[in-house]
């Protein structure tokens, strides 16, 4: 399944949200991604559909099996994309590197994000794996 940037944030949002609780507000998901409530509204009907949440009307939203299994998986990308950034010398304190990692993280197109995060240890980030 293709998934947008726009998907992975919203799933990477929901799945950093939920940690704990299992379960979150549109108005929890609308702050923390700084857009409407309608906007997340729309974005949850779509997710939805591809089967990663749910959400009853006015309630919370869960994420499904798929979608929890998903939002760790950017997590954990996220993460590596996290451990890796210090190769590029860019000087980045920790707080920055975090941020630079989740703008990363969900703006490439999911098929880049995991072939970014899946390269091999003794590989530079972002280049392609050697054979």
């Amino acid at each position: 399944m293709e998934l947008s940037s726009a998907h992975l944030r919203y799933l990477l949002a929901i799945g950093q949200l939920s940690q704990g609780t299992g379960a979150v507000s549109s108005a929890q998901v609308a702050r923390a991604l700084q857009v409407s409530r309608p906007s997340v509204t729309r974005m949850l009907a779509i997710l939805a559909e591809k089967d990663l949440v749910t959400k009853e009307r006015y309630g919370k939203i869960n994420l499904t099996e798929t979608g929890a299994a998903l939002a760790r998986q950017l997590q954990a990308g996220l993460q590596d994309l996290e451990r890796r950034l210090p190769a590029l010398g860019l000087e980045l304190d920790r707080e920055e590197t975090a941020a630079v990692a989740g703008v990363l993280a969900t703006a490439l197109p999911e098929r880049c994000f995991r072939r970014l995060c899946t390269t091999g240890p003794g590989e530079a980030m972002g280049s392609a794996p050697t054979e």
